[in-house]
């Protein structure tokens, strides 16, 4: 191994984590500040105990991992708590909700959890009951941030959520979604396959099934305009098929694909999987990618550009043309969420309203609070 490191190596380290026994301390230090900067740093901790290679670390690099997950079980206590509150409050208005991503994999507690950090809480409940749920949350401490009128159009008439919630005493930020791609995009599926497959937790919380948990996660990236967080979605996406892609699965997982029509997710996700671990992939989900009709366009994306993009925003790693390739993902991510017509005037909208804000001021145009004599 060379003495710089690489992200080939570090996907190599978070999945066979006794390949940590060869790294020299300068590689270490710099391994620990990009897995820091990943969110992934206590994964590896989980990950080396779990293979029985963490006490053979330097001592240095013990220490750092372990004040990882110290901070990281801190904050899924704090997500399991939350979790609970919300589930009562929607249990109050008769509405059933479905915890997703971070905080689903807390709740089911399967290890790619494990020293994983979020930074919010994402919720999935039938578009129906948004109102109410809203109005529920709003009423026992939960706000939302006021937003400019084109911000509210975007996400009460585009998005597939609604404006994020913070809880006013602890600051806990909560994305209340209503399906898991934009409506406006046209590629929105139908949430009941997502309703139909959720599993209670031990917390009495639902989460989706796995083969609904692994395409939402794969869904999530692929489709993301923000490439920031892709090595730490990437890993969970592995942990979760080493976790739970037996035989039963994997079928499953190709079957939601195609109903929801995210074949093409699926095929990069399977692709750059391959390319940057040595997880089992089954025939038949190689078939899959076999008998996609993917023009040159898809698949210059699937092995050149997602490939690039994969790498965590740290210098280290974080050269040239992983910039450029974080750069075609940005614009295609929002591509594909909008019509071209509606994506230019967001794009202008957003322009004007960003320099008017710079030139003027942020908080010049927020809504005013209403006079109030006895204040």
């Amino acid at each position: 191994m060379t003495e710089l490191i690489n992200t080939l190596d570090l996907f190599k380290l978070m999945l066979e984590p006794k390949t940590g026994l060869n790294l020299s301390l300068k590689q270490w230090q710099e391994a620990v500040f990009i897995l820091r900067e990943a969110k992934v740093l206590g994964s590896l901790y989980h990950s080396a105990v779990k293979h029985e290679c963490f006490s053979q670390y330097p001592s240095e690099v013990q220490r750092h991992l372990f004040s990882a997950h110290v901070y990281a079980k801190r904050q899924a206590d704090q997500i399991e708590y939350e979790a609970k509150e919300l589930n009562q409050l929607f249990q109050q208005v008769d509405v059933q909700a479905i915890f997703l991503k971070g905080a689903a994999y807390t709740l089911r507690g399967s290890f790619n959890g494990l020293g994983r950090v979020c930074s919010d809480l994402d919720v999935l409940v039938d578009k129906s009951d948004l109102a109410k749920a809203e109005a529920h949350l709003k009423s026992n401490r939960w706000r939302s941030e006021s937003l400019n009128d084109y911000d509210e159009k975007y996400y009460r008439e585009w998005a597939h959520e609604i404006p994020p919630l913070f809880q006013i005493n602890r600051a806990t930020v909560l994305d209340m979604h209503h399906n898991i791609y934009p409506p406006i995009s046209g590629r929105a599926p139908s949430v009941e396959t997502f309703f139909d497959s959720k599993q209670l937790t031990e917390t009495g919380c639902f989460v989706l099934d796995p083969a609904c948990t692994i395409l939402h996660s794969l869904v999530h990236m692929f489709t993301n305009e923000d490439s920031s967080s892709w090595m730490r979605d990437l890993l969970d996406i592995c942990l979760l098929i080493e976790e739970f892609g037996d035989q039963d699965c994997w079928p499953k997982l190709i079957e939601l694909a195609i109903e929801t029509k995210f074949t093409s997710e699926l095929a990069s996700c399977i692709t750059v999987i391959s390319y940057y671990s040595k997880i089992d992939i089954p025939q038949q989900a190689k078939d899959f990618v076999s008998n996609q009709k993917l023009g040159f366009t898809d698949k210059f994306l699937m092995n050149t550009i997602f490939v690039n993009a994969i790498v965590p925003e740290h210098e280290a790693v974080n050269k040239f043309k992983n910039r450029m390739a974080k750069q075609v993902v940005y614009l295609r991510g929002h591509w594909q969420k909008m019509p071209f017509p509606i994506l230019i005037k967001h794009f202008a909208i957003k322009s004007f309203l960003g320099l008017r804000d710079k030139l003027i001021g942020k908080h010049h145009f927020d809504p005013k609070l209403p006079q109030n004599p006895n204040w």
